[in-house]
C-alpha cells in the first residue's frame, strides 16, 4: 500500500488555472498521505508563485529551462517512497487516487497513471478517439507525465526522459518494470478552445526542440502534416465530427511551423 507520496509540479505562467487545479488534487489524494507538495516554477511572469505559496505548496525556481529540467529538479527534493506528478492543466479524475494507487500493491509496477481527455467538448471527442484506439502496451500519446504516480526508488535508478514517454516506458520495461495506463481513469485536461490547444501545441514543441532532435523531428511532422487531411477525415468519420478534419490539419501545420521557425540560440 502506499503511505505516504509526495507531489511535484512544474509551472509557467499558470495563475488562471493554478487554483483549480490545486484545489481538485486536495480533494482527490487524501491529505493523511500527502507528504511534501512541491512545485518547480519556470520563471513565471505572473502571480503563479504566490497562488502556489498561498495554497500550501514549496515553491522552488528552476534552475534550468523546460519540464525536463523541473523533473529532474523536483526529482532531487522527493524524500517519500513514491511521488505523484500532475501538470498545472489538469484536473484529476475523482476516482484516480483510489484505482491508480492500489497498482503499486505490486513491487515490479514502476509507474502507474489515468488517461486525459479535454474539458472542451469539440477536443474531447478527438482526445477519446487516441483513447479508444489504444490498448494498455501501445506507445502512443496515452503515455504521459501529468497525472502519474511512480516508485522514487526505481524513477531515481533509471530516470525519466520526459521527452519521450514511449522510450522511457521501454527502458523500464527493459529493466523488469511496468507502466500501467488504467484508461477508465479519465482526468480532464483543461483545454477551453481550438485556438488555445492549438497555440499549447506549438508552444509545447517550440520548447522541445534542440540541435539534436530538430532535423528528425521536422521530417516525421512534415510527412504527419502532409497526410494530416486524409487522418483528419478518418478520425472525423469515426467520431461524427466534421470539424476534427480541420483542426486536425491545422493543429499538424502548428506543430510542423515550431520546427521550420526554429533557430539555434546564439553563443554568448
Amino acid at each position: 500500500m502506499v503511505d505516504k507520496v509526495d507531489l511535484v509540479m512544474w509551472t509557467k505562467n499558470s495563475s488562471k488555472l493554478l487554483p483549480l487545479v490545486l484545489k481538485r488534487i486536495e480533494e482527490v489524494i487524501p491529505s493523511e498521505v500527502v507528504g511534501k507538495k512541491i512545485i518547480i516554477d519556470d520563471h513565471s511572469t505572473d502571480n503563479t508563485v504566490e497562488i502556489a505559496k498561498s495554497m500550501g505548496w514549496d515553491v522552488y525556481e528552476n534552475q534550468g529551462h523546460g519540464i525536463f529540467d523541473a523533473f529532474e529538479a523536483a526529482l532531487k527534493l522527493v524524500s517519500s517512497e513514491f511521488f505523484i506528478s500532475v501538470e498545472h492543466d489538469i484536473l484529476l479524475s475523482k476516482d484516480w487516487w483510489e484505482k491508480i494507487s492500489r497498482y503499486m500493491r505490486n513491487d515490479k509496477v514502476a509507474v502507474a497513471q489515468g488517461v486525459r481527455a479535454a474539458t472542451n467538448p469539440f477536443l474531447k471527442k478527438f482526445d477519446e478517439y487516441i483513447i479508444e484506439r489504444t490498448d494498455e502496451k501501445s506507445k502512443n500519446l496515452t503515455i504521459t507525465i501529468d497525472n502519474n504516480l511512480y516508485r522514487t526508488s526505481v524513477i531515481r535508478r533509471f530516470g525519466i526522459n520526459v521527452h519521450d514517454h514511449a522510450h522511457a516506458r521501454e527502458v523500464l520495461e527493459e529493466k523488469g518494470f511496468k507502466w500501467i495506463i488504467d484508461r477508465s481513469v479519465v482526468s480532464g485536461h483543461i483545454r477551453p478552445s481550438i485556438r488555445y490547444f492549438i497555440e499549447h501545441d506549438y508552444q509545447m514543441h517550440k520548447n522541445y526542440i534542440g540541435p539534436l532532435n530538430r532535423r528528425p523531428e521536422l521530417l516525421k511532422n512534415f510527412k504527419l502534416f502532409l497526410f494530416s487531411p486524409f487522418r483528419g477525415l478518418h478520425i472525423a468519420l469515426k467520431k461524427r465530427c466534421p470539424q476534427i478534419l480541420i483542426f486536425y490539419t491545422l493543429d499538424r501545420w502548428a506543430i510542423l511551423r515550431a520546427y521550420l521557425e526554429w533557430k539555434p540560440k546564439a553563443k554568448s
